[in-house]
C-alpha cells in the first residue's frame, strides 16, 4: 500500500506543479526536491547530468512558449519542467519496475468489474517504462557505430539520414520484444 501512495503522490505532484504560478511556492518545491533527493540517496552529480541531457528539450519548449506566450510564462514553464524532470529522476531511482507494476495494478483494481486484466496492464506499463533506458542505450550504440564508420552524427546531418538510426533501432526493438514475449510464454503469462 505504501508504494501505491508513493505513486499517487508522484502523479499528483507532476500534475499540480503545472498549476503553480507563484515563484515562492516554486522555490519551496525546489527545496522539497533537494530534500527528497537527500532522503532517497540520489547522487546529485548524476541528477544534474540528467537535467543537462534534457536541456535541449527544455530549451525547445521554452522557445515555443516564447512565441506563443509572454517571456515570464515561458520561463515559468521551463522551471516547472526542470522540477518535474528532477523529481521524476529521483522517483525512478527509488521505485522499481515491480513496484510500479504492483501499484498500477492496485490503482486500476476497480476496472476488474469490467473484466479488464489489471495485472496485464500493470506489466505492460512497467515494461514500457523499463524500455526507455534500453532505447536510449540502443540509440547511443547505433550513433557510436555510425561514428566509427566515419559518419557525422551531429545536427542536420542526422535529420537528413534518420533512417540510418531508425531502421537498426526498430530491428533491435523487435528482437527485444520477441525475447520478452518468449520469456512471458515460458513463465505462463501468455497463452496461445
Amino acid at each position: 500500500m505504501k508504494d501505491v501512495i508513493k505513486f499517487i503522490l508522484f502523479i499528483l505532484y507532476t500534475v499540480l506543479i503545472f498549476f503553480i504560478s507563484d515563484y515562492r511556492i516554486i522555490g519551496a518545491i525546489f527545496i522539497l526536491n533537494l530534500i527528497l533527493m537527500l532522503l532517497g540517496k540520489v547522487n546529485l552529480k548524476s541528477a544534474i547530468r540528467n537535467i543537462i541531457k534534457l536541456l535541449p528539450f527544455i530549451i525547445f519548449v521554452i522557445l515555443i512558449n516564447l512565441i506563443l506566450m509572454s517571456k515570464e510564462q515561458a520561463i515559468l514553464i521551463g522551471i516547472r519542467l526542470i522540477l518535474v524532470c528532477n523529481f521524476t529522476y529521483t522517483f525512478t531511482r527509488n521505485f522499481t519496475p515491480q513496484q510500479l507494476s504492483n501499484s498500477i495494478e492496485k490503482i486500476l483494481a476497480p476496472l476488474k468489474i469490467f473484466k479488464i486484466n489489471t495485472r496485464n496492464l500493470g506489466i505492460m506499463i512497467s515494461i514500457a517504462v523499463a524500455f526507455v533506458p534500453i532505447l536510449r542505450d540502443e540509440g547511443n550504440k547505433i550513433k557510436a557505430s555510425l561514428q566509427s564508420k566515419g559518419f557525422n552524427v551531429n545536427g542536420i546531418n542526422m535529420i537528413k539520414n534518420i533512417n540510418l538510426i531508425l531502421v537498426p533501432l526498430i530491428v533491435s526493438i523487435l528482437k527485444r520484444v520477441q525475447h520478452i514475449e518468449n520469456a512471458f510464454k515460458s513463465k505462463g503469462y501468455i497463452t496461445e
